[in-house]
């Protein structure tokens, strides 16, 4: 989207959003996500140093009202907390009373999951939402199920 929008001249606002959270979402206590965290089946792969981006859905509704009325360019709606793979699965895994989650190796994974699973869990990086913060007035809310995980996120 961004190169059309660059190469056609046309003045656009594009939203990258982080993952969403929150009701009715896959990261929620009875979401598809959650439901797999509590088999084990969401694994930590390799070291799990992946960044993630999370946004909770009605902090990226209110952004994207917000986006009706700003100025084009692209804008990170991501909260303000990145945080690895291995911190915050472990801590949605106590969030939802899960057991800790299994460690796989990335050439398992890699077998098992594909790449696209490796790269998000160990080469995802953080995006930063100080633009959306200015332009969008956006106040992203931090990640519900973070808690005292915090002072280990990255």
């Amino acid at each position: 989207m961004e190169t059309l929008a660059q190469e056609s001249g046309l003045e656009a606002v594009l939203l990258r959003y982080g993952f969403f959270y929150g009701p009715e979402t896959w990261f929620s206590r009875d979401g598809d996500v959650g439901e797999q965290v509590r088999r084990s089946e969401v694994l930590v792969i390799g070291n799990g140093e992946g960044i993630s981006n999370w946004v909770h859905v009605e902090d990226a509704a209110a952004a994207t009202c917000a986006a009706l009325t700003v100025d084009p360019g692209v804008y990170n709606v991501v909260d303000d907390q990145p945080v690895a793979q291995s911190v915050w699965l472990a801590a949605f895994a106590k969030f939802l009373g899960a057991p800790y989650p299994p460690t796989v190796s990335e050439e398992q994974a890699l077998r098992n999951s594909g790449p696209d699973a490796v790269y998000y869990a160990t080469k995802l990086r953080e995006a930063s939402n100080r633009k959306a913060r200015g332009k969008l007035s956006f106040r992203p809310r931090p990640l519900e199920w973070l808690g005292a995980q915090a002072s280990t996120a990255v």
